[in-house]
C-alpha cells in the first residue's frame, strides 16, 4: 500500500510562479483590512526619480526577492506593455549568477542551468522597499509615462492598454507598481503573465479600490478583469474564506481530482466552479482549505483561436492552468447518484457484475516508472459498500471470473506488504472475498500469467527462467487441482479471453488447437501458419477489437488473426463463419450489432495524421463493404440507424447505412488532437454521454448539441488503459448507470434522474 511519504520540492533555485502574487500578496491580500499605501501620497506631490546604479559585472552573485518579473529576452520601449510575453515571476531562491549585462538588464543563471532576464533594479536594495496594496483602478494625467522600474531610462507612453487592463498593486516611495494584463494570455503551450511597470505617484489623478464579489452577476465585472485579479491576488496561502469574499459563492462545489502524484497517498480536496457563458473558473482547495489549483476554461473565439492542451505553471504547491475549449463551454448539470464509493486509487473500472456484486479494477494510471498501485475489489451492487480488496502494489494483476460468476481467480506477482515479488493465484468467493483455494507455483521464477476457459484456470509459466517455451497447467476452478499440463514450444500463442470460452485454445507449430478443458483432448484444430501481421492488441494504445459488457457473457464466436487473415470463428465448432485479408497497421473494431469498422492507414502505421486513414463499415457474414470514408472513425455505437463515433478526434454521428455525416461537434466541443479512449459512448432517451477531458459530457443524440457536463464526476486520461476505459468507465443496464472516474470514485445513477434543462 502507499506510504504517503512527504512530497519533495522541485529543487530549482527559481520557479515560475503565479503572477506577482508571491511579492504582492504573500500571506494573502486582506483587501478590507490593509491600509492603502496610496493614501497620504497626493497626486500633486513632488517626486524625485530614484537613482539607479548597476555596479554589476559578469560572475557576480546576487539575490532577488519574490515577485520579480521573469523575461526570456530583453524588452525595449518598442514593445507594448501588454505584449511583453512575461514568462512568470520569481519565487524564494538562493544566490544567482550574473551571466550578461545589457544596459538596465541583467541575465541570471541558476544552479539548474536555467537562465532568464530581469531589470537590474530588482537585484538592488531599493527593490526591497515595496509595499503591497489592494488592487485599484486608476487614471493618469495626460502625457504620463510608464517605467520599467522606478527611475529607469526605459519608458512607455500611456496608451489603450491601460483601459480596463491596468491595476495599481504595489508602491515604493513616490512610485506605484502597475500590473498590466497581457493582450494574449495563451499561445500554443505557453501562458503569459501580467507585466509589472511603474508610474510616478504625482501622475495619478484618481484611484479606486476594486469591490469584492468579482464573479457575482450583479457586479458586472468583465471576465478579463476577473482573470487579471485572480492572477495577481490568489496564491498558495489563499483560503476558501478569502475566495468566497473576493469572488463570491461558487455555482457548484465538487470533489477534486487526486491532488497527489502516483506513488503518494491519495488526497481529494474540494473544487469550486464559477460558471459564465464566456468562462468557467475552477478553484481547488486541499483538505485544510488552502488553495492548490486553479483553472480557466475558456471558449474558442477571436481571442482564443486555437483549442489548447494544458498550460501549467506553479507557485510552490499552487498550480494554475488554462484550457481553451471549443466554441461552447459545458455547463454543469445536476445528477445525484444513488450511491458513491470513494476508493483510494485513481481509476475505477468495472470488470464484471452479478445481481449483487460489482468487481472493480483500481489503477493509479501511471506508466514508464510512474505506476505504483493497482487492485481488485468488490462492491455491494445495492449499497456501494466495499466487500473486500486485494492490492497488487506495482506488480502485475489479472482477474478471471468463473463460468457461474460466483467466484473470481486473481493473479498477482507482487506483495506490497512484504515488498517482494511473489506469484500468487487465489480463487475467491466473489461476495465475501474468502479464499477457496490458492495455487502455489513450484518454480521460483515468475509466471507469464493466467487466463481461463469453461470451469478451468489456465496457468502459463516458462519452462525455465527466461525461456520462450511454456508449460500450460490447467486447474479445476472448483478446487484448484491440476487437471492436465502441456508443454508449448517457442512462438506459441495462448488465445483464451475468459471463462466463457468453451475450450482451452492455443496456436503452436502451425496449428490452432481447441482442447477440452477437463482432459486436454483436442476437440477441433485448424492448420494455419505463423501470423505475418502484428495483432493490433499488441499495442497498448489500441482499445481492443471488442467492447465487453461486464453484465453479459461473451459471444460464442470471435474474430481472430490467423496468419494473414481476419477470421470469424465459431468457438464451439471451429467453423469459419467469415474472413478477409489483414494488413499491416490495420485495426478492426466490432460494433454492438456485429459489423466491423476497419481502419487502414496508407502508410501501414496505426499512428499518423487523420488524412492517412480510411475507415470501412464491413458486414463480415455477407462479405459486403457498406461504405468507405477517408477519415479515422472509431469507438462506434449503433442505435436506431445512427452510428455514434469519434471522427478524426471529435464526437460525431453518421447515417449507419451510408456513412453520411448527421452531425459533428468539431466546431463546438474541444478535443485533444489524438485523444485516448477515456470511455465508450452511453445512450439513453435523447441523451448521449461521453467522457472527454476532465468531464463527462452530455449531448443531444439527435443533433449533437452540447447540453452540459455531469456534476461531480472527474474523468482523466488513462493512457495505456484504453481497453479498461472502453469497457469499464461507463456502463448501463436498464435504468442503472454505473460510472467510474479518475479520483477513486465509482457511482450508481438512475438514468431517468438526469436533468438536462436546469432553467426550469
Amino acid at each position: 500500500m502507499k506510504t504517503g511519504r512527504k512530497r519533495q520540492g522541485t529543487g530549482y533555485p527559481w520557479n515560475i510562479v503565479a503572477g506577482i502574487a508571491a511579492l504582492l500578496v504573500t500571506g494573502g491580500l486582506l483587501m478590507n483590512t490593509h491600509s492603502m499605501a496610496l493614501e497620504g501620497q497626493g497626486a500633486g506631490s513632488v517626486t524625485q526619480a530614484l537613482s539607479v546604479k548597476q555596479n554589476y559585472k559578469k560572475g557576480d552573485k546576487v539575490t532577488i526577492a519574490e515577485g520579480v518579473p521573469i523575461y526570456s529576452r530583453v524588452i525595449d520601449s518598442r514593445v507594448s506593455p501588454d505584449l511583453m510575453g512575461i514568462d512568470g515571476y520569481s519565487s524564494t531562491q538562493g544566490s544567482l549568477t550574473i551571466d550578461t549585462i545589457r544596459g538596465e538588464w541583467i541575465k541570471l543563471k541558476g544552479n539548474d542551468y536555467s537562465e532568464f532576464w530581469i531589470p537590474g533594479w530588482y537585484a538592488s536594495k531599493e527593490s526591497r522597499s515595496l509595499t503591497k496594496t489592494t488592487p485599484q483602478t486608476f487614471t493618469l494625467q495626460s502625457g504620463s509615462k510608464l517605467y520599467l522600474f522606478p527611475g529607469s531610462e526605459a519608458s512607455w507612453s500611456s496608451g489603450a492598454f491601460l483601459k480596463d487592463q491596468a491595476l495599481i498593486v504595489t508602491a515604493t516611495k513616490d512610485w506605484y507598481g502597475v500590473s498590466i494584463a497581457p493582450g494574449v494570455w495563451n499561445k500554443e503551450s505557453s501562458t503569459y503573465r501580467p507585466a509589472l511597470l511603474w508610474v510616478k505617484a504625482k501622475d495619478v489623478t484618481e484611484h479606486t479600490k476594486i469591490a469584492d464579489g468579482w464573479f457575482r452577476k450583479e457586479s458586472g465585472m468583465p471576465t478579463t478583469t476577473v482573470r487579471h485579479l485572480t492572477d495577481i491576488v490568489l496564491n498558495q496561502k489563499t483560503t476558501s474564506k478569502q475566495v468566497t469574499q473576493w469572488l463570491g459563492e461558487p455555482d457548484w462545489q465538487e470533489h477534486s481530482g487526486n491532488l497527489n502524484d502516483t506513488g503518494y497517498a491519495m488526497s481529494i480536496g474540494d473544487t469550486w466552479r464559477y460558471e459564465r457563458a464566456d468562462a468557467h473558473f475552477l478553484v481547488t482547495f486541499n483538505k485544510n482549505g488552502r488553495l492548490v489549483r486553479t483553472r480557466w476554461n475558456l471558449p474558442q473565439d477571436n481571442g482564443n483561436v486555437v483549442v489548447s492542451n494544458w498550460s501549467t505553471s506553479r507557485l510552490g504547491e499552487y498550480e494554475f492552468t488554462t484550457k481553451i475549449y471549443g466554441k461552447r463551454l459545458p455547463s454543469t448539470l445536476p445528477w445525484k447518484p444513488i450511491w458513491t464509493n470513494q476508493g483510494d486509487i485513481n481509476y475505477t473500472f468495472l470488470q464484471a457484475a452479478t445481481d449483487d456484486v460489482l468487481l472493480i479494477k483500481g489503477d493509479d494510471g501511471g506508466f514508464s516508472g510512474g505506476y505504483y498501485e493497482g487492485s481488485f475489489y468488490a462492491l455491494d451492487r445495492h449499497s456501494g459498500k466495499k466487500l473486500w480488496e486485494i492490492n497488487a502494489g506495482y506488480g502485475r494483476q489479472r482477474a478471471e471470473m468463473d463460468t457461474g460468476r460466483q467466484y473470481v481467480t486473481i493473479y498477482t506477482d507482487y506483495d506490497p506488504d512484504k515488498k517482494e515479488y511473489v506469484d500468487r493465484i487465489r480463487h475467491l468467493q466473489l461476495k465475501t472475498g474468502d479464499v477457496v483455494w490458492e495455487y502455489a507455483p513450484k518454480q521460483k521464477f515468475r509466471l507469464n500469467g493466467i487466463t481461463a476457459a469453461k470451469n478451468v484456470v489456465v496457468v502459463n509459466s516458462p519452462v525455465v527462467e527466461g525461456s520462450s517455451n511454456s508449460w500450460l497447467t490447467v486447474l479445476d476452478s472448483a478446487n484448484g487441482k491440476t487437471l492436465w499440463t502441456r508443454k508449448l514450444s517457442t512462438g506459441y500463442q495462448l488465445l483464451n479471453k475468459g471463462a466463457d470460452d468453451p475450450y482451452v485454445m492455443y496456436w503452436e507449430n502451425n496449428q490452432l488447437v481447441a482442447a477440452d478443458p477437463k482432459s486436454g483432448r483436442t476437440i477441433w484444430s485448424i492448420k494455419v501458419g505463423k501470423p505475418t501481421v502484428d495483432h493490433p492488441e499488441n499495442n497498448p494504445y489500441f482499445d481492443g477489437v471488442y467492447r465487453l459488457d461486464p453484465f453479459l457473457p461473451a459471444q460464442p464466436e470471435r474474430w481472430m488473426l490467423l496468419r494473414d487473415q481476419w477470421v470469424l470463428l465459431d468457438l464451439n465448432t471451429g467453423k469459419k463463419l467469415a474472413q478477409f485479408s489483414a494488413r499491416t497497421g490495420q485495426q478492426i473494431e466490432v460494433l454492438n450489432d456485429g459489423r466491423l469498422l476497419i481502419r487502414d492507414n496508407k502508410k501501414g502505421d496505426i499512428y499518423g495524421d487523420y488524412a492517412d486513414f480510411t475507415t470501412t463499415l464491413y458486414d463480415g457474414k455477407s462479405g459486403k463493404k457498406l461504405w468507405v470514408l477517408n477519415d479515422k472513425i472509431e469507438r462506434g455505437l449503433v442505435e436506431d440507424n445512427q452510428l455514434y463515433v469519434i471522427k478524426n478526434g471529435y464526437p460525431a454521428a453518421l447515417a449507419y447505412g451510408t456513412g453520411e455525416i448527421r452531425w459533428t461537434s468539431q466546431n463546438t466541443i474541444a478535443a485533444l488532437q489524438y485523444p485516448t479512449n477515456q470511455g465508450s459512448y452511453l445512450v439513453f432517451d435523447d441523451q448521449l454521454l461521453l467522457p472527454m477531458g476532465d468531464d463527462l459530457l452530455v449531448m443531444n443524440k439527435q443533433d449533437g448539441t452540447l447540453l452540459g457536463r455531469v456534476h461531480d464526476v472527474v474523468m482523466g486520461n488513462p493512457e495505456h488503459r484504453d481497453r479498461d476505459a472502453k469497457n469499464g468507465t461507463l456502463n448501463r443496464i436498464g435504468n442503472e448507470v454505473y460510472i467510474g472516474s479518475s479520483n477513486g470514485r465509482f457511482s450508481l445513477y438512475e438514468a431517468s434522474a438526469l436533468k438536462t434543462d436546469i432553467s426550469r
